[in-house]
């Protein structure tokens, strides 16, 4: 069955189909999922029970839900994954994503999806305010507007008119009258600026060597994972033994979502380095650390000139890394 109008946001022009989805979970009934295209919520694939049981019911708000679906679709162009999560939970839909809690917030979002639609310094990005307002978490259309024209107010954007405005005030609505829009200097200031903070996730990457006796793992648990939880963070690990010799989409997805990365290189695992190299080449934030009687063996030539936490056991660790966050101001300890 396919419907023509969004399940989702109302749009009457999508290919949204109802289609049973086997999982892995066990359950004896395949789990029904809205699959498909929507200009606005971008590509969809979600429980249908997920929608009636919190949007329709209002648990979760339009404006959020939509912003979060958007966000999953962002990420699978800007990584070019062609692997698509099914968002079963509340926790799925806003796993790895911070929800703008200003308006500021929001203009940086925009400034940040710009940026990475922007193919050169002198050519613009297309905008239709009807189906992009979920990009920056905004409730309408005219909300949209009003994050453009502050974006362009602060200096961060311009459009093609002589006064480079635009948008345009009817009757107290707002509306977007140049569909063309770029980043000005200032704007990419600004977005290196973003870019070296990486303010919009609360996630934090987590890599480590997998070893047979699950020692890491357990120094995984009781230090690393405890010490990001109390910064106010959530920590993401995916073992390296699941990916052999290279970064899946996965992986490449799970960094590009995070505030920074925590390699720890104990055993030097190539994975690790891998993945700790990736993070540096996108400018997020890489904490290294190791084993104090390993530095020797496992701390790279490359790297050794850079500072690594050197642990002593589980509780040396977890207290030097929840130093560590606070001092290079990423914790979001309330």
């Amino acid at each position: 069955m396919i419907e023509k109008q969004c399940p989702i946001c109302g749009r009457p022009d999508c290919d949204i189909k109802i289609v049973p989805v086997q999982t892995n979970h066990g359950h004896e009934q395949p789990v029904i999922c809205f699959h498909g295209d929507c200009l606005c919520c971008g590509l969809v694939y979600i429980n249908r029970s997920l929608v009636f049981d919190n949007l329709e019911t209002g648990q979760i708000s339009k404006q959020e839900f939509l912003g979060y679906l958007r966000q999953h679709s962002l990420i699978r162009e800007h990584t070019g994954s062609k692997t698509i999560k099914i968002v079963q939970t509340i926790d799925d839909l806003r796993e790895g994503f911070f929800l703008p809690s200003t308006p500021f917030d929001q203009v940086y979002m925009l400034i940040e999806y710009i940026a990475s639609k922007q193919p050169s310094l002198s050519e613009f990005v297309r905008f239709d305010a009807s189906k992009d307002y979920p990009i920056c978490f905004a409730k309408n259309e005219s909300d949209f507007c009003f994050i453009i024209k502050s974006a362009y107010e602060l200096g961060y954007i311009k459009g093609r008119g002589k006064n480079d405005d635009p948008i345009m005030d009817n009757g107290g609505k707002l509306h977007l009258t140049d569909e063309l829009l770029m980043l000005t200097m200032k704007g990419w200031e600004k977005e290196q600026e973003l870019k070296e903070q990486s303010p919009y996730s609360n996630q934090v990457f987590v890599a480590f060597h997998f070893d047979t006796g699950g020692t890491m793992k357990q120094i995984y648990d009781t230090a690393i994972a405890p010490a990001v939880s109390e910064c106010g963070l959530i920590p993401y690990v995916t073992l390296d033994d699941e990916h052999g010799n290279s970064i899946t989409d996965v992986i490449i997805a799970g960094i590009r979502k995070s505030r920074f990365v925590i390699a720890d290189v104990t055993d030097a695992s190539q994975n690790v380095y891998y993945e700790a190299g990736f993070a540096y080449g996108l400018g997020i934030p890489v904490i290294l650390t190791c084993r104090e009687d390993r530095t020797e063996e496992d701390m790279k030539f490359d790297t050794s000139h850079i500072k690594h936490i050197l642990w002593k056991d589980e509780a040396d660790l977890k207290q030097r890394l929840i130093n560590r966050i606070e001092a290079m101001g990423l914790s979001k300890k309330i």
